[in-house]
Formats: C-alpha cells, sequence, structure tokens
C-alpha cells in the first residue's frame, strides 16, 4: 500500500497538467472572491429611477437614495421601457419608478406603491437593494406624516409617536455587520473545492489508466491503486480545508466559535464522499468524456442547492431533493452549526453522520471495477 502511495505521489509530480487542478485554482479561486467579495458589504450599486411626478417630494427621496453608501442613481429615464435594455444587460441593478400625483396623495394621506423592479438574476443584490431602499422610504414616509401630524398634535412627541408610533431596533446575534462575506464567501469556496476534488481524483485516474486499470492487472493490485490515489487525493485536499480555514479566520477575520475538531472531521468525510461518488461515476461511465460530463452535472451546481442563498424550506420538490444528494450541503449545515452557533459537537457529530451513505458509492464502485475485470 505505501509502495503504492508512493508510486502516484511520484506520477502526479511528473504531470504539470495533475499539478495544475492541484495548486492553481484553489488559491486563485479564494484571491478572486476575497476581492469580489472581501469587503462584505454592498456599495453604491447602480441604479435607474423613472420620475413621473418631478415634485419636491421625488426630489427629497432621490437626495435620500444618493446619500446613501450602498446605491447610487446612474441614470435617469422618462419611461419604464428605456430602462429595461439597461436593466436587461447589468448596466443597473434595479429601477425605482416615482408615480403621478405621489406628493398630492402623501399630502392627503393616501398610500402609494413605489415600484422597484429587478433583475430576479441578482438575487443578493436585489435582496440587499430592497433592505436599503424599504429603510429610506420608511424614513421619508415618517417625514411626510410628521408634518401633518404637527399641525394636529401641537407638540414634536406626540406627532413623532403617531408618525413612527413602533420603533424596531433588529440586532443580529452571528453578523452583527450584516456582512453578506460572512455565508456567501464560506459556502462559495467549499462548493468551489468539491468540484477539484472531484476533477483532481478523476485525473489521478485517467494519469494512469493505461496502466493501473488494464486488466493483467490483479484484483488485490488494483485495490491498492485505488487506495493510494484516494489517499493522496484526500491528504491534498485535507491541507487545502486547512488553508480555506485559515483563510476564513485570520484573513477574512470571520469569527469561529464551535468545534474545529468536528469541523475537521467533516471535511475528511466530505472529501471523503466525492471521491467515493467520483470513482463511482467513473467506474459506471467506462471513459473519461462521460465521467467527465456526469461529475460536471452533479459537483457543479452545488451552490444553487446548497442552502444557503436560497432556503431549504423554500425549495421545490425536485431541488430539495437534488440538494440532500449533496454531501456539501450537509457540510456547510455543519460549518453554519459550528463556527456561527458554537453548536453542540453531538450535533455536529448528526450531521457528519448524515454524509457516511455517499461512501457507500465509492464500495459500489469497486465492485463494478471488479465484477468488470471477470467477465
Amino acid at each position: 500500500m505505501l509502495k503504492e502511495i508512493k508510486k502516484d505521489f511520484f506520477s502526479l509530480c511528473k504531470s504539470p497538467f495533475s499539478l495544475f487542478i492541484l495548486l492553481i485554482p484553489a488559491p486563485l479561486i479564494a484571491i478572486m472572491l476575497y476581492f469580489a467579495l472581501g469587503n462584505g458589504i454592498v456599495n453604491k450599486m447602480p441604479i435607474g429611477v423613472v420620475d413621473y411626478d418631478h415634485s419636491s417630494v421625488s426630489d427629497e427621496m432621490k437626495f435620500a437614495l444618493n446619500a446613501s453608501p450602498s446605491i447610487k442613481i446612474s441614470k435617469y429615464y422618462t419611461s419604464l421601457e428605456d430602462a429595461k435594455e439597461d436593466l436587461r444587460s447589468g448596466n443597473i441593478f434595479a429601477v425605482i419608478v416615482f408615480p403621478q400625483r405621489l406628493q398630492s396623495n402623501s399630502k392627503k394621506g393616501v398610500s402609494t406603491p413605489i415600484p422597484l423592479y429587478y433583475n430576479a438574476q441578482f438575487l443578493l443584490i436585489a435582496k440587499t437593494l430592497e433592505s436599503k431602499l424599504t429603510q429610506i422610504m420608511g424614513t421619508q414616509n415618517v417625514k411626510l406624516k410628521m408634518a401633518k401630524n404637527l399641525v394636529e398634535n401641537k407638540t414634536f412627541i406626540g406627532a413623532l409617536s403617531k408618525s413612527m408610533p413602533i420603533s424596531q431596533q433588529i440586532t443580529a446575534l452571528y453578523n452583527p455587520d450584516s456582512s453578506y462575506s460572512q455565508f456567501l464567501l464560506t459556502a462559495i469556496l467549499p462548493c468551489s473545492f468539491v468540484i477539484l476534488i472531484c476533477c483532481s481524483l478523476l485525473n489521478s485516474f485517467l494519469r494512469d489508466n493505461r496502466t493501473a486499470f488494464k486488466e493483467s492487472v490483479n484484483t488485490s493490485t488494483l485495490l491498492k491503486i485505488i487506495s493510494a490515489k484516494i489517499f493522496n487525493n484526500t491528504l491534498f485536499y485535507l491541507l487545502w480545508w486547512q488553508t480555506m480555514m485559515w483563510f476564513f479566520t485570520d484573513i477574512m477575520h470571520i469569527p469561529m466559535r464551535g468545534n474545529y475538531k468536528v469541523l475537521f472531521v467533516g471535511a475528511f468525510v466530505l472529501i471523503m464522499s466525492y471521491n467515493a461518488v467520483t470513482l463511482f461515476i467513473y467506474a459506471l461511465a467506462k471513459e473519461s468524456t462521460r465521467a467527465i460530463s456526469f461529475i460536471s452535472v452533479y459537483s457543479a451546481p452545488s451552490f444553487a442547492f446548497a442552502g444557503i442563498t436560497f432556503p431549504t424550506n423554500s425549495m421545490n420538490t425536485f431541488a430539495l431533493f437534488w440538494s440532500n444528494c449533496l454531501p456539501v450541503s450537509y457540510y456547510l449545515q455543519l460549518y453554519i452549526q459550528q463556527a456561527n452557533y458554537g453548536g453542540s459537537v453531538a450535533y455536529g457529530l448528526d450531521i457528519i453522520c448524515s454524509m457516511l451513505p455517499f461512501l457507500l458509492f465509492g464500495i459500489a464502485g469497486i465492485c463494478i471495477f471488479v465484477l468488470r475485470r471477470k467477465q
């Protein structure tokens, strides 16, 4: 076994493409994400404005929008039709429409909806925009009510309490700075990570395909070769996982409140699960092109179905089924439970146990290899 591990390691070192897959994509993805999402707060999101009212109220709202550090009015349009192309192409993220008689209705106390249109493809940006615009509109609404209520109540406190009877203060327990990088970055990297695990192991199989998997090699030697490749792939990506955790805690300063050892065990089972699935797909597909296609279909959409940006309780039946078929979904549950909430070890181990059935794919893959050789 040790001999095969050394042999596979030296084979890896002699293959420039294998070294490229193992060493280059992981840090490159981390660096790109750091510069794209490292700030953690959205700044100066470009939006468009369609002003049908052209009143002092709409002008005040536009001033408030520009005053927000998160929003920047990049363009004014005469109609919603003019804004559609920029919205579709991504030049602006949203369009806000101030309807006619906005000022007149506000003075009369008539509720007037202010439509917000955004591209649903930018889900995270849309949620942030909606939240910021709700805050700004809420503030402007209080200002408009204050003038009327001040005349009726004669006192500032009475007018303020009537304009804003309930004051809410929401403090996030686990993300007090409302940094989206804390939940987004910690999901994107592991989802990218598992794609690399599959690609690296598949490349390892293909690298020695002509010698290691030829029929003249006996079953015992074949099992040793497969085990050596899985061992090396697991070891390398455990080192990458350690580096990823260092990147989270020391570079991004993302808090780690739970048990690091539980997360390490979870990472080990995660890597072994994707190794097992890759082995099964390769054994089933028989040839490399088909195997790469199947692995891409299985692993590439992981982030969409992991339950981070789109909660699992809102998924339809197929999406929920696909999420349950991904080991990374359980790992992200474990990470959130440990890193964010500081959850119990027992509950963390229970989540890890949910990933163990995926290891059966590896046994099935080995059985396929062995049975195929006996035919």
